[in-house]
């Protein structure tokens, strides 16, 4: 059985961090992202709010609490209960194929960062899910410490450049 190692990154409203302050102007999208995120810690999740643009950038300490707070079925159980405040508000049509092809090149940046440190992971891979989300990864487990593990992806710029690819791919209909 082959095993993947996976990057989460919601493509629906990004991947989640908590906004410090309110935005003056409260889009739709960001009004739907925080009574998702409100829903999501009402069944249990411990989830973070989104950024001011409505998206949900996990630093690794939020990340881990969040996985940390519910098993994976019980984190499926709360988002289909609240997903239905995204509806409307998000794509949720699957990436292009030009645009899984394009999360490839920052996928092979962190590749090569992470062997640098002596970590050699698979190659990577784009994997589509359902309600537009996407997964990235690579398509061999290692375990990586979770501070080279970050400082390559932010030393990489991955979600800064996954979510240009994903913003621009959802600009263009997909």
């Amino acid at each position: 059985m082959r095993r993947y190692a996976f990057l989460c990154v919601l493509v629906l409203a990004g991947c989640g961090g908590s906004a410090a302050s309110p935005p003056r102007f409260e889009s739709p999208a960001y009004k739907a992202a925080v009574k998702y995120a409100q829903c999501m810690r009402g069944h249990g999740v411990a989830h973070p709010n989104p950024n001011r643009a409505g998206d949900f950038e996990l630093t690794p300490k939020q990340e881990a609490q969040m996985r940390a707070s519910a098993t994976p079925h019980e984190h499926r159980a709360a988002d289909a209960a609240c997903f239905h405040f995204l509806r409307g508000t998000v794509s949720t049509k699957p990436l292009s194929k030009a645009a899984q092809k394009a999360a490839l090149a920052p996928l092979g940046d962190l590749k090569s960062c992470l062997a640098a440190h002596g970590y050699h992971v698979g190659k990577p891979i784009v994997k589509v899910m359902p309600r537009g989300r996407a997964m990235f990864g690579f398509d061999r487990s290692v375990r990586t410490p979770p501070a080279i593990q970050h400082g390559c992806e932010a030393k990489v710029h991955l979600a800064k450049r996954l979510s240009t690819i994903i913003r621009i791919d959802r600009a263009e209909g997909g």
